[in-house]
């Protein structure tokens, strides 16, 4: 019996033995559509009408706490389904434990997802840089805009059909702050 059990833990995949992805899939069911484990770090991807609730139950229940980034994604050139994605990077600093939820987006020609600013406040300026960079709409964000492009930008330029030649760059300089020593040609 404990040869059984040892067999059947060397063939079970990492991300189908971590506890939080037993717990997700637990609640969340069909929802949980993918876990995936590299170098290490846990990935989730998640159908998005589930999101908010998924959110509140890691950080209340499964302790991720801390949201370190979002990341908004244009899958264009790779073989995914959807053409984009956001990306959660989160930590659970009582355990030392980081894991990634990936959160595709089902339309891709005005991408939304509902916001997690309720839940983690600190991805309010995130999710404002992959709406401004990628065009994603955080449904229910307290305050959405662009926060990197020029006021009046058209398009989003982190998108892989961005055309970089369309808009020349202009650069301004201003002078070097007093006390620092001047640039050298």
């Amino acid at each position: 019996m404990a040869d059984e059990t040892r067999e059947s833990a060397q063939t079970t995949p990492p991300e189908e033995a971590d506890a939080d992805v037993r717990a997700l899939r637990a609640r969340f069911g069909g929802a949980v559509l993918a876990a995936r484990a590299h170098r290490g770090q846990i990935a989730v991807e998640l159908a998005a009408p589930a999101l908010l609730e998924a959110a509140r139950f890691l950080r209340d229940e499964r302790g991720f706490k801390l949201l370190s980034y979002v990341a908004g994604v244009d899958c264009l050139e790779l073989p995914s389904p959807h053409r984009f994605k956001a990306s959660y990077a989160l930590l659970d600093l009582g355990r030392a434990k980081r894991l990634r939820l990936e959160v595709p987006c089902g339309d891709d020609l005005e991408p939304r997802l509902p916001s997690v600013a309720s839940v983690w406040p600190a991805a309010a300026c995130h999710e404002s840089e992959a709406y401004d960079l990628v065009g994603i709409v955080f449904e229910g964000h307290p305050n959405l805009e662009r926060i990197l492009t020029p006021e009046g930008f058209e398009g989003h330029p982190h998108r892989k059909d961005f055309d970089v030649s369309a808009e020349a760059v202009e650069f301004t300089f201003r002078p070097t702050p007093e006390g620092k020593p001047e640039a050298k040609a």
